[in-house]
């Protein structure tokens, strides 16, 4: 009954890296024995399934579970792709990934994929955000944050913010807006607050704020699920980059983007 239950499973996988100074051999070959258990756990169980390159992933369709293997990249990547699919996020690679969205290694693999089989763990909804720009939704959902800055680093950025009736023109190094899932990562090491895991409040920061003559007003908050967030920006060469550095869209003078609750939640499977 289980097996039938999750018959179609897709694994993502990060290629193995090569060794270097980051990333030391032993870490490598780590990665390769956690894929290479996962793929024998399956076959002990007769479990239908595929497996892909993190590069070759694209929309994601007729399939029961999804695992990733890697670290919390490899999920947030996944991520963009999942509608109602639940993730499984493997950390394969030690000490030299935080894996904070992986549930399970390559020793508890076998434990978890037991209580999923069984239906005695189930996932867990993390809430995302969808971003608009000139009223075009862009396809990726926002499982962290987002954050609209310059296209330079060392530029500042100026834009006009919009908050339910209060609206501001700011110039400031960029603003954060982040969910729950992503408070305790960029956003809490700006100054930011932690949230609770399965909160659906939205939160925003600007940052680093350039105010000669006083400060600004909207410079920080949680806002509620249903409010949203507008932001025009002012800056010839702005950028809105989602969940880090690898998506990004171009954001120049007169965009306007909207920032709101997304209606998908991720489902993942939590310790």
């Amino acid at each position: 009954m289980a097996s039938k239950a999750f018959g179609n499973i897709l694994i993502v996988y990060k290629p193995a890296p090569r060794a270097s100074r980051r990333i030391p051999a032993h870490a490598a070959q780590e990665h390769v024995r956690t894929l290479d258990h996962l793929y024998q756990l399956l076959q002990h169980r007769s479990l239908p399934f595929r497996a892909i390159p993190l590069e070759q992933l694209g929309p994601i369709a007729d399939v029961d579970l999804v695992i990733t293997v890697g670290g919390d990249g490899t999920v947030l990547a996944t991520s963009h792709f999942a509608t109602t699919q639940p993730i499984l996020g493997v950390k394969s690679f030690g000490q030299t990934s935080v894996g904070h969205f992986c549930a399970a290694t390559r020793t508890t693999l076998d434990r978890y994929l037991q209580r999923i089989l069984k239906r005695t763990l189930q996932p867990k909804q993390l809430h995302r955000l969808r971003a608009t720009m000139n009223e075009h939704p862009l396809e990726e959902l926002i499982l962290n944050e987002c954050l609209f800055a310059h296209g330079s680093p060392a530029a500042i950025s100026d834009y006009r913010l919009c908050i339910g009736r209060h609206r501001e023109t700011q110039r400031s190094s960029g603003v954060w807006v982040g969910t729950a899932a992503g408070s305790t990562a960029a956003m809490l090491g700006a100054g930011g607050r932690a949230l609770p895991l399965e909160s659906d409040a939205i939160q925003y920061l600007v940052r680093e704020p350039y105010h000669p003559n006083g400060s600004y007003r909207l410079r920080g908050d949680v806002l509620s699920p249903r409010q949203q967030l507008r932001l025009l920006s002012l800056t010839p060469h702005g950028t809105i980059s989602i969940d880090g550095a690898h998506i990004q869209y171009p954001a120049p003078e007169g965009t306007e983007i909207t920032i709101r609750n997304a209606d998908r939640p991720l489902h993942i499977y939590w310790r």
